[in-house]
């Protein structure tokens, strides 16, 4: 039984480390190509990397709290934070920023909520 657990774990913390490595180390790799890509021009490549890890994120975690609601759950924080993550980024092309917003504006619901 014990076995089992910890070869989950590690399973884990070594497709942490793959993802981890390559969301740092891609746009590196793709920066080495010549030409821009189709309707890029005058902009960097590493654009849409922010908003491309923030969907990547927002599809493995909060996707699966929402299909593991309760019928009538509460589904509002999880809907008002999603929206002010991609207000936000729209608004201020800040990724980071923007996932703190989100997590105050889910917290702040979640709070009213209960």
């Amino acid at each position: 039984m014990m076995m089992g657990n910890t070869l989950e774990f590690w399973v884990a913390v070594v497709a942490m480390a793959v993802i981890t490595y390559l969301t740092r180390s891609l746009p590196f790799l793709l920066s080495r190509r010549r030409q821009p890509l189709p309707g890029a021009a005058g902009r960097s490549m590493f654009t849409a990397l922010g908003p491309a890890l923030l969907a990547g994120i927002a599809t493995a975690v909060i996707v699966p709290d929402i299909l593991a609601l309760e019928p009538g759950g509460e589904i509002l924080p999880y809907v008002g934070g999603l929206l002010a993550t991609a207000l936000c980024v729209k608004r201020l092309g800040n990724a980071g920023l923007a996932v703190i917003f989100g997590v105050i504006v889910y917290g702040v619901l979640v709070v009213l909520a209960s």
